[in-house]
């Protein structure tokens, strides 16, 4: 062997060993890691931004593998415990699913009916109701020449199940004139009898608005409430 095969041999030798080495660390460097973050699972993350309230298809969600010390008993890691349930609050894409943000999507409980109707889109609804929200339904009332105008409490804790987009509607006024507008259909969940009432304030009333309650509001007004000008109400 001449003086140039042994350098050559002896560099080969060298790269071998260097090779060995950076295999090595490479494996220490992950046992590290290993150590100090523990065991990688898979976990349920948003795939993109949600809305509040609008139920979780497929392509809201991803699985992510993260190391286990990061994750809590209620994290989701199977995406199907998770699929057609809201979120209570719009969250943004990369959030790590967790069972505390997500409900049953708002439905229609025994006894109850589903009833839509047209709200005024400015003084009805404002773009502050949605659905899975509670609210007052409030019908005023023209009057006749012998009766006083009045607001009426007309359904009380209405669940919002689902909020349309604003439409061109036709109105009659007292006078028989026609005049157009924008309104929202708003789908409510109601007890058969007041889903009749506000059936019926939907055809008579001059207009019907909505006050938004508390989320966690479930207190009611015994009997009607009902204002007039004369100042009297019961």
């Amino acid at each position: 062997m001449n003086p140039r095969q042994r350098r050559g041999l002896m560099l080969l030798i060298v790269s071998v060993l260097g090779a060995i080495a950076v295999f090595v660390a490479v494996l220490a460097f992950i046992a590290d890691v290993n150590s100090r973050a523990g065991n990688f699972v898979q976990i349920v993350a948003l795939a993109k931004d949600v809305e509040a309230f609008e139920p979780l298809s497929a392509d809201d969600l991803e699985l992510r593998e993260v190391p286990e010390r990061w994750t809590s008993s209620e994290s989701v890691r199977d995406a199907r415990d998770v699929l057609g349930l809201v979120p209570v609050a719009d969250l943004r894409a990369g959030t790590h699913a967790s069972r505390g943000m997500f409900i049953d999507r708002p439905g229609i409980a025994p006894g109850h009916r589903e009833i839509a109707i047209m709200v005024d889109a400015e003084t009805g609804v404002a773009g502050k109701v949605r659905s899975g929200d509670l609210v007052d339904i409030i019908a005023t009332f023209q009057g006749t020449q012998d009766e006083q105008p009045t607001s009426q409490l007309w359904a009380q804790g209405a669940l919002v199940i689902d909020v349309g987009l604003p439409e061109e509607v036709t109105v009659e006024d007292g006078s028989g004139g026609f005049s157009t507008g924008q309104g929202v259909p708003i789908t409510f969940a109601l007890p058969t009898e007041e889903a009749l009432r506000v059936a019926y304030a939907e055809s008579f009333s001059v207009k019907l608005r909505l006050a938004l309650r508390a989320g966690n509001d479930q207190t009611r007004v015994d009997g009607d409430t009902v204002f007039s000008p004369s100042g009297q109400e019961g």
